[in-house]
């Protein structure tokens, strides 16, 4: 482990009266940087977006390069809510995609009244979920009450993606996904667009958080094929992919086991119509954020959620095959809590790089905090 050459921290987003974290990350074509969030109220105990049908995704932009941020609007609008992580590319046609899972909420007790009770997830099995998971301490604390702080059921929910044609400014059409026979697809980091223009999206199954695929489309995201597997294993709980392209065409993609809390990576050579087999990376973490240096290399950044919890990068000097672990990056150290991830990263110049994250702040708030860095 190694610390930056040089590191500074600032503040995104922070409100005393809200949870907000997962970020993403990218810079517009008019240069404006465009960082997207969840948000909910701040309660007594911390509830993800699976179990917590408040959350909406935000958008900040900053003029000036992460110096100060414009207050935070909601995307696409105020009626997407209960969204999961949301993710966001940009397009060489010069518009923004943003791409969200919505689950369907409804009131618990009328989720108790309706005929077929089996149609909706109610707040015993969030509590369950949450306590499987163990990435907050919420699950066992509200277990055998979880109706008192999560008084709503869950039921299937859709993949939309959104265009922008004035850099996040505004939203305007609006495009469903069909992901069957998946239960449903949920993607954080966005898509990636080829050299031929194709766009290529990983998602997630989704309630299952269990197996990756992509879906492919050839019109700027405006329609998309059919799902296309690209892993699962029943000893592995796969989750939040990223994909990229590599110098030589190869499509890498990472994403996270909830089993390990190792990433694992696939292959594909034939433009993500296929892919290899899972293997484990040694990068204990996760998600991933993928990009690709200017000098070729990839740098993954990930959450640690163990003493010293930190964010840290890792670099690959061979498209992903191998990673220098060794001398991973402590971009931000000392951070409090397991509370704390899903970072995001953007090109600032030569060997320069601005890291977007989530974490808990000396009082306990949550919000979304930044940082400078060089490596060594």
């Amino acid at each position: 482990m190694i610390a930056p050459r040089k590191s500074r921290n600032s503040i995104v987003a922070r409100n005393e009266f809200a949870y907000q974290a997962h970020p993403h990350i990218v810079i517009a074509p008019d240069g404006t940087w465009l960082v997207v969030f969840n948000n909910t109220v701040r309660g007594e105990h911390t509830l993800h977006p699976p179990h917590d049908p408040r959350y909406r995704n935000m958008l900040t932009r900053s003029f000036d390069r992460g110096a100060t941020w414009e207050p935070a609007e909601v995307v696409p609008g105020y009626e997407w809510s209960g969204v999961e992580c949301a993710g966001l590319t940009v397009l060489s046609s010069g518009e923004i995609m943003l791409n969200q899972w919505q689950f369907e909420w409804i009131p618990l007790g009328r989720a108790l009244s309706a005929q077929n009770q089996n149609t909706y997830d109610l707040p015993e099995a969030f509590a369950s979920e949450m306590t499987d998971s163990g990435e907050l301490e919420t699950g066992p604390k509200i277990a055998g009450r979880a109706r008192k702080f999560a008084p709503w059921a869950r039921g299937k929910g859709r993949t939309v993606v959104h265009f922008s044609e004035d850099c996040g400014a505004s939203w305007g059409q609006t495009r469903q996904i069909e992901t069957a026979p998946y239960s449903g697809g949920y993607g954080l980091r966005g898509a990636v667009e080829l050299k031929n223009g194709r766009l290529i999206m990983p998602l997630n199954d989704i309630p299952d958080y269990q197996r990756i695929f992509v879906v492919i489309s050839d019109d700027r995201g405006r329609s998309w094929g059919k799902p296309i597997f690209a892993a699962w294993s029943a000893d592995h709980l796969f989750t939040e992919p990223d994909l990229i392209e590599t110098d030589n065409g190869r499509l890498l993609l990472v994403f996270r086991d909830d089993r390990t809390g190792h990433l694992f990576s696939a292959i594909s050579e034939d433009g993500g119509l296929s892919w290899s087999a899972a293997v484990q990376t040694p990068i204990a973490g996760y998600p991933p954020h993928l990009i690709k240096t200017s000098d070729g290399r990839v740098l993954c950044t990930y959450g640690h959620r163990k003493p010293d919890y930190s964010i840290r990068g890792v670099f690959s000097d061979d498209g992903g095959r191998s990673w220098d672990v060794e001398n991973a990056v402590c971009i931000r150290g000392g951070l409090p809590n397991k509370d704390l991830g899903y970072p995001g990263t953007i090109i600032t110049g030569p060997g320069d790089f601005f890291t977007v994250y989530y974490c808990q702040d000396e009082r306990g708030i949550t919000g979304i905090e930044a940082t400078s860095w060089s490596p060594v």
